[in-house]
């Protein structure tokens, strides 16, 4: 169900409504309402009445205000009405225009992230039910699940204890060739010298 009316209030007095003349006791009940909101008051509120909540934001000498069905959510009205300050501090000059875009696009199903976001995850959840009635059906006992689910968990533990060893083992493995590696290039550096220089060092004296 959509916002169904929406008024814009200056100094108390209601400078645009959309939709006009369609809803006229609903456009009472708006005016009596912000007749009796203080100038300079800032704040939101919401006020039931019969089938419909009538939601106004103050932000001291404008007052907003929009009247919905019981069902649509208190986030969307709100948004809606924080939706038309900046509109009309850039066009002053055509509130009708801007309540008439803003309550369109507010009741605008595609337009409600949270919404869609939410039936998504209600998909998701009735999908994983579904998922779950067939584990069931199939004849799967949740405590054979929790068995499977603790023999994972010891074959992961196993898998990291023998990765740290192999881990290990590797790097003893690349210190011995690289100690075998020096001793090899220290023994040919020492076969150069001793060939060089004879066994006794003579031909280096000289």
């Amino acid at each position: 169900m959509p916002i169904v009316y929406a008024a814009i209030a200056h100094h108390n007095e209601v400078i645009a409504e959309h939709p006009e003349k369609e809803y006229p006791k609903l456009a009472e009940v708006c005016q009596r309402i912000v007749a009796q909101i203080p100038l300079n008051e800032k704040r939101k509120k919401t006020f039931d009445e019969d089938t419909y909540k009538f939601h106004y934001s103050s932000l001291g000498q404008r007052v907003y205000i929009c009247v919905a069905h019981k069902e649509v959510p208190l986030r969307i009205c709100y948004a809606f009405l924080d939706s038309l300050e900046p509109l009309l501090n850039k066009d002053f000059n055509s509130p009708k225009k801007i309540l008439k875009e803003r309550m369109d696009f507010a009741n605008d199903p595609a337009n409600d992230k949270i919404g869609n976001l939410q039936t998504e995850i209600d998909e998701v959840k009735d999908v994983m039910m579904e998922n779950i009635d067939r584990v069931l059906q199939r004849g799967e006992r949740l405590d054979n699940l929790a068995n499977k689910t603790n023999q994972l968990m010891e074959n992961a533990q196993d898998f990291h204890r023998s990765a740290r060893t192999l881990k290990r083992n590797l790097c003893l493995k690349h210190a011995k060739l690289t100690a075998l590696i020096v001793c090899l290039v220290l023994i040919i550096i020492l076969i150069i010298v001793l060939v060089a220089c004879n066994p006794n060092f003579s031909k280096c004296r000289k």
